[in-house]
Parts: C-alpha cells; structure tokens; sequence
C-alpha cells in the first residue's frame, strides 16, 4: 500500500505510545497527608541523583506544604525583605534563603505563573492542590459576576460554566506548553446505584464539567492510599486500575493495579519513575 500523506504533506504513521512524564497529564487522588505531595517533590530530588531530564515545579495553592522541600511559586520575605538576615543571625522566617512559599490567590498571580512556567526550564507543573486551585478560580469568577456561590446564583447553570471556562483557560497556558501536568487532588467518598445495591466510590472533589475536563484530559489517574502488608504493618501504595469503587485509570496501562511505594518519599518516586522506564528495575 502507497504511503498516505495527510494536509500540510505530512506522512501517515502509526505512532508508538508516548510514556514520557515531562509530556503527561496526571491525576494523583488521595486524602490529605497521604504522600501526594512529598512523592511529588522526591521526583526532582530523584531526578538529580541520577541525572534524568525532570524539573518539577510546584505551583502552591494550600498552606500544607510547610514539611516538603521544593521549587515552587516563591515571594520576597517579608521579615527579612530578601536579605535572608535578621540582624547577624539567619532569618528565622526564610531559614536564609530570602524567599518564602507564595499561596497563590488570584486569577492574575495564576495566569502570570503559568506563563512564565510556559518559557521556564521546568519541565513538569506540580498543582498542588486541583481542588484548591478550583476554589481560586470559582470564588474570582463569583466576585466577578456578582454572586455568592454557583449554587445561589440560581441562573441556569451560566455560573458553573464561567468558572469551567476559566479553570479551562489557565490549564489550557500549561497544556500548551507541551510539558508535563501533575494535578494533586483530595477525595470524597461518592455512594453509587448499582443493580445490585450500591458501592461507595472515592473521587476526586472538583464538581461540575471541570471535573470530566480533567478525567478525560488525563493520561493516568493515581489513587494513593494505605494498605495492610502481609506482616501486619501498614504500607503505602498507588492504584493505576479501579477497584473497589476506587476511581482509577492508566490510560499507557504500564502501571501494575498496586504499586508498593516503600518507606520514603524518595523510595516513592523511584518506584514510579521505575514504572514509567526512566529507572531500570
């Protein structure tokens, strides 16, 4: 058979599965202080120590990042106005570094960092987390209409669509920049009708239209979570595949249906870059 030639005279190929991190969208769900955003972090640490092409970069929309270390969205200290200095001591504040964490909080400060994030070095956007991004952007959007919730703006839905378009605006500077996504997200518990009764699912806690614009967009969904090891003790693992109504998905199907994520977060962020093939086993 002739080679077909596509518009603009491209060739029409089969093309291979594309497994690249730095490239992906992913949902990593789980409760609060479950590892998501420790393991996050030790991708980078890991990264460094064995010389792989992965700069994460954390966007912060939560207060709870305090106990991990990484690059993330930064401002000046307020303390020691960047100096890193209080008087001849360190300063207590920045610990010396002249910059603190910055939760962003505006729909300017979140467009302002993905574009830059856009031309950055970096290579893969830390959410952390969807679910407090989205209420950044639901309570701009409210502020901007003139409502005090989605709910009580009673308007046939006008309000939920606004707040989708926007989320869908932002994610859209990242999605364009070609580089990897990385959304961590809370859960709720969902109970589901089923024909034979009902089971109880844990998704993830974005509502509305934005919350099917990310499952669909999303090469895997990772569900995080703490089991019983053979021994009696607790371990933590990662779910690539859905079961017991636990929402999951692997969309390479290159991840085992549980990952033992071991003892550490750096443990953590082996085992999965050892899935993804940039470690060998």
């Amino acid at each position: 058979m002739a080679e077909l030639v596509g518009p603009g005279g491209v060739p029409i190929r089969k093309m291979q599965p594309n497994h690249s991190l730095s490239e992906a969208v992913e949902l990593w769900i789980g409760r609060p202080k479950i590892g998501k955003t420790s393991t996050a972090a030790a991708l980078g640490t890991v990264a460094d120590k064995y010389g792989l092409d992965l700069k994460p970069f954390v966007f912060v929309f939560e207060k709870g990042t305090g106990g991990v270390q990484f690059t993330g969205t930064s401002k000046t200290c307020p303390e020691c106005k960047g100096s890193g200095k209080s008087g001849k001591s360190k300063c207590s504040e920045c610990m010396g570094d002249g910059v603190v964490r910055h939760v962003l909080s505006d729909l300017d400060e979140i467009r302002e960092w993905f574009v830059w994030f856009a031309d950055s070095p970096y290579n893969l956007a830390i959410i952390d987390t969807g679910d407090a991004m989205f209420q950044v952007v639901a309570d701009a959007v409210c502020a901007q209409i003139g409502v005090p919730s989605p709910v009580a703006a009673n308007d046939h839905g006008n309000t939920w669509y606004a707040i989708f378009d926007a989320m869908r605006e932002l994610i859209s500077i990242l999605v364009a920049s070609g580089k990897g996504i990385i959304f961590l997200m809370h859960v709720y518990m969902m109970e589901k009708r089923l024909k034979g009764g009902t089971v109880t699912t844990a998704t993830f806690n974005i509502p509305g239209k934005t919350r099917q614009y990310l499952a669909q967009m999303a090469n895997q969904i990772l569900y995080f979570d703490v089991v019983p090891d053979d021994d009696g003790t607790d371990k933590h693992v990662v779910f690539a595949h859905a079961q017991s109504g636990i929402e999951a998905g692997d969309q390479w199907g290159v991840f085992p249906a549980e990952l033992d994520l071991g003892a550490s977060a750096e443990e953590a962020a082996e085992n999965m870059l050892t899935v993804w093939g940039y470690l060998e086993e």
